[in-house]
Order: C-alpha cells, then sequence, then structure tokens
C-alpha cells in the first residue's frame, strides 16, 4: 500500500483489520512455500562458487546498513531535536510546523522499531528455527521452539524487519522517494540470505513484520495519543 493512502487507511477500522489480516495471510503463505519449496535449494544455488565468490563479500558489508542501532538513533535525535532544541531558535520559527511533523515523525518511528521488534523477538522465540549456515546442507525445515540461543533465531529476519519498518518511515518523511526506500530495503534484506544468516522464508516474514508492525504503531499512535502523524 503506498504511504499516501495511510491516513485513510487509519480512518476506517474494519478496513484497517482487514488490511492487516490480508498481509498477515501473504505473509504466511508465502513463507510456508518457501520453507518446503524453495529455501534450501536457493541456499545451495547461493553457495556455489559462482555466486558466493561474487555476492558474498558486498552482501557481508551491505547487510550492516539493516542494524537497528543507526535507526533508534535516528529516531531519537529527530524526536529530541525537534523537541527541545529547534522551538529555542527564533530564525526556525517560520518551519514550525514542518518541524513539528519530524518531532512526531522520529516519536512515531522510535515506537515502531520498539513494536517491530518485540514482534520480532516473539517469533524467534516462538518458531525456534535452525539458521541456514548451522546446518552443512542447509536444511529448512529444522526446528527448536522456545529457545534463547541465536543459532534458533533464524525466523523471522530482524535485519529485515528493521529495514522494512525504515522504509515505512522514511517513506512517511519523503513520500517522493517510496520507491527508492522500498527498493533499497529489498537489496538490503536480500544480503541476509546471501550470507547465510537466513532463509528467504525468514526475510520475507521479516518485511511483513516491519510493514504490519510500522502500521500497528502507527493507529496506536494516531489513536492513543497527540502525536499521529495523520489528519483523519
Amino acid at each position: 500500500m503506498l504511504v499516501q493512502h495511510f491516513a485513510a487507511l487509519f480512518s476506517k477500522t474494519p478496513q484497517f483489520r482487514r488490511h492487516l489480516f490480508i498481509c498477515s495471510a501473504i505473509a504466511l503463505i508465502l513463507s510456508v512455500i518457501c520453507v518446503y519449496g524453495f529455501d534450501q535449494k536457493l541456499a545451495l544455488w547461493l553457495n556455489e562458487p559462482a555466486q558466493k565468490d561474487v555476492l558474498w563479500l558486498p552482501a557481508r558489508e551491505v547487510t550492516n546498513v539493516a542494524l537497528s542501532e543507526w535507526y533508534f538513533i535516528i529516531s531519537f535525535a529527530a524526536w529530541f531535536i525537534t523537541a527541545w532544541v529547534t522551538p529555542r531558535i527564533a530564525s526556525l520559527k517560520p518551519y514550525s510546523v514542518r518541524l513539528d511533523f519530524i518531532r512526531r515523525w522520529g516519536l512515531n518511528f522510535l515506537v515502531g522499531l520498539l513494536v517491530c521488534g518485540a514482534m520480532t523477538h516473539i517469533l524467534k522465540f516462538t518458531v525456534g528455527r535452525q539458521r541456514p549456515h548451522k546446518s552443512p546442507d542447509f536444511t529448512a525445515d529444522v526446528f527448536n521452539h522456545f529457545t534463547t540461543h541465536w543459532h534458533w533465531h533464524s525466523f523471522s529476519s530482524g535485519h529485515a524487519q528493521v529495514i522494512f519498518t525504515a522504509a515505512v518511515f522514511f517513506s512517511l518523511l519523503f513520500p517522493r522517494f517510496f520507491w527508492f526506500f522500498g527498493l533499497f530495503a529489498v537489496a538490503s534484506a536480500a544480503t541476509r540470505v546471501i550470507i547465510h544468516d537466513h532463509f528467504l522464508s525468514d526475510v520475507i516474514a521479516g518485511a511483513f513484520v516491519g510493514y504490519i508492525g510500522s502500521l500497528l504503531a502507527l493507529k496506536l499512535m494516531q489513536v492513543k495519543t497527540k502525536n499521529g502523524l495523520f489528519k483523519v
């Protein structure tokens, strides 16, 4: 869904719930299909020298762009600066409306990261899927539910969740670059598969968690606080 349509979506609760249900169903169906149809085959193909020698090193460098620390810093800084610093600078008063939007954006972004992160960790703990690189043949359907060990936290991808959460919120701040942020998120999330930290289904699920969790956070801020981003 285009970010320009979010305001209309949030104004109608039944429509909002239906959208979340459809997105969740699509994520579940795609993930199951990949687990039993594509995950292992893709991991094996990416491990062949022809692909690995070309893709692994660049992917290893790019993948850290999706670390959550960067986006917690950005969201907190955006909120803090526009809430406590810019109001004290007289020359910025003509830009007060835009700066207030950035203040609310930073706060919403911060809540979005927290909500999405909580969803991701609950999934990781509950599902307990083995990471690809822990199996010599990249077996895709090995699970150890309710464990805290990192080796069993493949589903869903936290990096994919973070970068898609960021894509949603940066698209709200810069709507003209919606497609750029989306494509950047896809490319960044793909590196998790290339370096065998995740299967394809983990990344798909993480992307949907980032999107769905962002919507839930935006809805929460819209309904329960005075810091919503939309006029509905």
